[in-house]
């Protein structure tokens, strides 16, 4: 299972952190910065075409 994990407190008001992360051991795959959340849906749906939708899930923090 893959989890996208996004910090939405900053949502509109700065910089938008995220991570993708190796549900199972806990890896942190990929790590990174936007200013606007198309970014981090465009990443979602690449990780859901990569991994399967049924092994990639999104998670607000």
């Amino acid at each position: 299972m893959i989890l996208l994990k996004v910090d939405d407190k900053t949502f509109g008001k700065s910089k938008i952190t995220y991570d993708v992360v190796d549900k199972e051991n806990g890896q942190v795959i990929i790590s990174g910065n936007c200013m606007d959340f198309t970014i981090v849906s465009d990443k979602y749906y690449e990780l859901k075409d990569q991994y399967g939708s049924s092994n990639v899930k999104l998670v607000l923090k």
